[in-house]
């Protein structure tokens, strides 16, 4: 029985998509590969957003070819489709495929059309919580984005086709879902939007958690923390991103919102949902972000409720807008100004943690310590430990926090619920 190894980076929405990889994979006749055991072919799900994520893809890429020369060694997904020729030149990899094409591996592989992923057959996670792909591509061209270069313009999956799925996730054991896109705050199925998919997904049995990953200003976020306030599973987070603090950069990056709006609809959030976890995106070393224009991103983020900070320096990326662009700061300044924005982020982080001393909170365990505690996330999506034995994967356990250290949760249980996770 052949064996596959993948290695994702980038974004939620590559996880979900590797996830169906594999199904297709399983379907074909392939027995994934154990950690640290050789494989047949290996699979890496590349990242293109940041030059980083760009190198260490083909890293990957060499670095299998290197561990078993005899195993064939396929890139696949955003990097591939922006530059295929010059990553295949660079690693010598035995497949490229793009976007359309990653979904038939195997087939590209040799194995057969009838390898070809079935799209009605549910995505393999050897992971707690699932992702659920919603929503793909995007429209609004961010002066710094490749995103669009890499995925396309926006499109959507039927309600019914995403509801399937989740149903059969559900039923594999997966108690909470993520719903992923490349934007999607656009998501549209014919008159339905994001908040009747999501209405639709909390009537799932065995479903008792959802998640939404990003969702840009300009779409539906006032919508969805509506929604979330009165929201039996759809769990208290949002991730806004902002990038920059200041309008002059907003403008020039060709984001849809000023600093102002931003400010009022974070404020509207913590109004509505004060517990709720408030993240975000920013970057440092834009074209044209001088000292004022980072100064203005500092006061920002000291001003709001933030609990989490996803930080990185900016790479130019080739095909963009931005990446012509004059005024780009030294790439120490930029990295000098992403640490003094992390450190304000763990520091913020560490504050959000604490309110929650001497509370009830609910934890979905996704490890188990050596002692048998269990490890996981709160519906805040604050990291927490359980204490106790007999703890698994896929329990839900509600407990109060007798202690915060740093970030994270000492939670005592006070009720199990528990369900056997089939991966």
């Amino acid at each position: 029985m052949p064996t596959v190894s993948f290695k994702t980076l980038g974004c939620r929405l590559n996880q979900a998509e590797t996830a169906r990889m594999k199904a297709g994979f399983a379907r074909a006749g392939y027995r994934l590969a154990g950690k640290d055991e050789p494989a047949d072919v290996y699979v890496i799900h590349t990242c293109t957003v940041t030059a980083a994520a760009r190198s260490e893809s083909a890293r990957l890429a060499r670095t299998a070819r290197r561990r078993r020369p005899e195993a064939r060694v396929v890139l696949a997904g955003c990097a591939v489709e922006v530059e295929p020729d010059a990553l295949r030149a660079e690693t010598g990899a035995d497949v490229v495929a793009g976007q359309a094409d990653k979904f038939r591996l195997p087939e590209l592989l040799g194995a057969g059309c009838a390898a070809t992923a079935n799209p009605r057959q549910a995505p393999l996670f050897d992971t707690t919580r699932a992702w659920l792909k919603a929503q793909d591509g995007c429209d609004f061209r961010c002066a710094y984005c490749i995103v669009p270069a890499a995925r396309g313009p926006s499109r959507s999956r039927p309600v019914a086709e995403i509801v399937t799925e989740a149903a059969q996730l559900a039923a594999r054991g997966h108690r909470e879902l993520v719903v992923t896109g490349a934007n999607l705050g656009c998501y549209a199925d014919g008159d339905r939007g994001l908040i009747d998919l999501l209405a639709r997904l909390e009537r799932i049995a065995g479903l008792d958690r959802l998640r939404i990953s990003s969702i840009e200003i300009s779409t539906v976020e006032r919508a969805v923390v509506a929604y979330m306030e009165n929201s039996r599973k759809l769990c208290r987070f949002l991730h806004l991103p902002l990038q920059t603090g200041s309008d002059r950069l907003l403008a020039a990056m060709g984001r849809r919102y000023t600093r102002a709006e931003y400010r009022d609809l974070v404020r509207f959030a913590a109004d509505r949902i004060p517990d709720a976890g408030i993240g975000t995106d920013l970057v440092t070393g834009l074209p044209g972000e001088d000292e004022t224009a980072f100064r203005d991103t500092i006061r920002l983020v000291e001003e709001l409720p933030f609990s989490n900070l996803h930080v990185f320096p900016y790479s130019p990326r080739p095909g963009t807008s931005a990446a012509d662009l004059p005024d780009r700061p030294p790439r120490e300044v930029a990295r000098e100004r992403a640490a003094e924005l992390t450190a304000l982020g763990r520091r913020k982080r560490a504050a959000f943690a604490r309110r929650f001393q001497g509370r009830c909170v609910e934890v979905l365990i996704e490890k188990v310590d050596a002692d048998g505690a269990g490890a996981g996330w709160t519906r805040e999506y604050l990291p927490a430990r359980v204490a106790g034995e007999g703890r698994a994967p896929g329990q839900v356990v509600e407990g109060v926090v007798r202690a915060v250290q740093e970030i994270r949760l000492c939670v005592e249980p006070a009720q199990v619920s528990t369900s056997n996770i089939e991966h």
